[in-house]
């Protein structure tokens, strides 16, 4: 008896003494002020031992509902984040909260600043960021360009499952559209652009998003039992626009089902799932395909074969 009490006192104390179980406290005293004509400083007080990082939010309207956007985080015993996406004469709001894994605190205050920006050195931010084509593997957009000092656009992108936003390319001054290929069929993704120059960076546009088409089926053939696993030449071949790939799994496996391009690189993925032991067929359509040389890929766990394919348009 004494021992069991022994240790429910030991996983007590371990509770209430590890880091996880510890509340998260939010950080407070959040201030926002312009500086040197070209972003705004954000700083706030720490109050909390126990945080991997702060997250910083921003909003145009005080609504503590609604209109909010992470724009930032800081690591660990931060206390401060400059805001360089900024127009001039525009009012901002920020809040601030601190997490650790899964965990978060409460928000900070909310602090708010009209921002103060020398128009003649940094651009003016793009604007009427729109989609104009979405396909299975690639998003198109295009925006208004309101300066004539930039030496280029930067365009930022987030998946669902991702928090912030992640710079996945530039293109030249003037150049008002954009297309991401090689997007997975079937996911939703985010944009926002801003213009760049020596002396910084403008506001962001609005932020547009789409869902990718789905390009693929999958056929199961239930009355056809594989007793090894294969991957057959696809049908027809040469093709256009679509053709079937067909594979076989001896016992179910996770399979995953890539199609390359003829420089190697990875321009869809058809399959990436679990399936039962069968066999099945792929319609693959590349209408929205250059022609030429393509590959496909079969990997399983314990398999994996590559063949070749020819696109012609």
């Amino acid at each position: 008896m004494l021992k069991i009490i022994l240790q429910s006192l030991v996983l007590t104390l371990l509770l209430y003494c590890s880091p996880l179980a510890q509340t998260i406290t939010a950080p407070s005293n959040l201030e926002a002020e312009p500086e040197e004509f070209s972003y705004i400083k954000v700083k706030w007080d720490d109050n909390s031992n126990n945080e991997e990082g702060f997250y910083i939010e921003r909003s145009y309207t005080p609504d503590t509902v609604s209109g909010w956007e992470v724009i930032g985080s800081v690591n660990q015993n931060s206390r401060q984040f400059f805001d360089y996406w900024v127009a001039n004469n525009v009012t901002y709001y920020y809040r601030v909260y601190a997490y650790a894994g899964t965990e978060r605190s409460e928000y900070s205050n909310i602090a708010f600043t009209t921002a103060i920006i020398d128009t003649n050195l940094i651009p003016m931010a793009p604007s009427d960021l729109i989609i104009t084509d979405t396909t299975s593997t690639s998003i198109t957009i295009n925006w208004q360009d309101n300066s004539n000092n930039e030496s280029g656009f930067i365009i930022a992108r987030r998946k669902q499952d991702e928090v912030l936003f992640t710079y996945i390319d530039t293109v030249e001054a003037d150049i008002l559209t954009y297309q991401e290929v090689g997007l997975t069929p079937d996911n939703l993704y985010f944009y926002k652009v801003c213009a760049y120059n020596n002396f910084g960076l403008s506001d962001f546009t609005n932020t547009v998003h789409s869902f990718t088409q789905s390009s693929t089926s999958i056929i199961n053939h239930t009355n056809q039992i594989s007793d090894k696993f294969y991957l057959d030449n696809n049908f027809p071949n040469p093709f256009n626009p679509s053709t079937n790939i067909s594979f076989g799994l001896s016992a179910s496996a996770f399979v995953k089902l890539n199609i390359y391009n003829s420089q190697g690189k990875e321009v869809e993925l058809l399959v990436n799932q679990r399936l039962p032991q069968g066999s099945y067929k792929v319609i693959w359509n590349a209408g929205n395909f250059s022609g030429g040389v393509y590959f496909y890929r079969l990997e399983t766990d314990n398999y994996s074969e590559t063949k070749k394919m020819i696109l012609i348009k």
